[in-house]
């Protein structure tokens, strides 16, 4: 029994180093650090980008921050093959990547497909994205949804819908549009600006050819103008201009300038 006592104190002594203060010893192991969520740019990296894949981030500029946004396109049937093809969009807070927080649907033209735009599209400070569903030989058409702050969630704005290859103007709070239908330049100008949060085109320049019936010789080209009045576009000028002159360019031009009015003898 007495050549035990030696061991037996031993073990009571080991026993008593490895608690402190009655806690337990492993308490004090630490875990592996979990690792760090993935940034948006590396979850971006990750998706896959093809003919019926698209993927980018839009840094909305507020409390969600970057987010991630993907596309998928589900190729249609011959019968509709002239509607497009129906894409998925999807937005992801990349903090929590369980599920999209915002889903919406956009029949985008094949050539459209994989062009987008990340612009801040209605001057508020927030970044909002565009995607095209038209490509033409000039004409461009997109739809664009504008970033609400307060609802965390992407809005659609119709109006865009209208506007041929827009152009944004931060500095003049402007948005603005060309639709090509000719070699000769016919086609129509667009200013579209925002009021009262609502988007409204205050200027709309069109040309267009006269019948050719009649013949070349007698061939002109009507320019018209509409500004926005008492809610309402309304004419205000028209000319007509010979064929092979040039001279409509060139008034077009003025007109495409908002503080500019026309001369006193061509306004309606």
């Amino acid at each position: 029994m007495k050549r035990r006592l030696p061991v037996l104190a031993l073990c009571v002594l080991l026993l008593a180093g490895c608690q402190r203060g009655g806690e337990d010893v492993s308490a004090a192991v630490s875990l592996p650090p979990e690792p760090a969520p993935k940034t948006a740019q590396e979850l971006l990296e990750e998706q896959p980008i093809d003919d019926t894949r698209d993927a980018f981030l839009v840094d909305t500029g507020g409390r969600l921050g970057a987010l991630l946004v993907t596309v998928e396109r589900e190729e249609q049937n011959l019968e509709e093959e002239l509607d497009g093809d129906c894409a998925a969009i999807s937005v992801w807070d990349p903090q929590n990547m369980d599920g999209p927080i915002q889903t919406m649907e956009l029949k985008v033209e094949y050539a459209a497909f994989r062009h987008h735009d990340v612009v801040d599209a209605n001057f508020d400070g927030y970044q909002d994205f565009g995607y095209m569903r038209f490509m033409g030989n000039q004409p461009t058409y997109w739809n664009y949804w504008i970033w609400n702050e307060e609802t965390g969630q992407f809005v659609p704005e119709p109006e865009f819908g209208s506007i041929s290859s827009p152009v944004f103007d931060a500095e003049a709070e402007e948005i603005r549009g060309w639709a090509r239908e000719s070699a000769a330049l016919e086609g129509v100008s667009t200013v579209h600006r925002w009021a009262d949060g609502e988007l409204v085109c205050v200027r709309r320049i069109e040309v267009r050819q006269t019948d050719r019936s009649d013949g070349p010789s007698d061939l002109t080209f009507v320019l018209t103008v509409q500004d926005r009045m008492d809610g309402a576009l309304t004419e205000v000028f028209r000319k007509e201009f010979p064929a092979g002159s040039g001279e409509y360019v060139d008034e077009r031009a003025k007109w495409e300038d908002l503080d500019y009015h026309g001369e006193a003898d061509h306004q309606i």
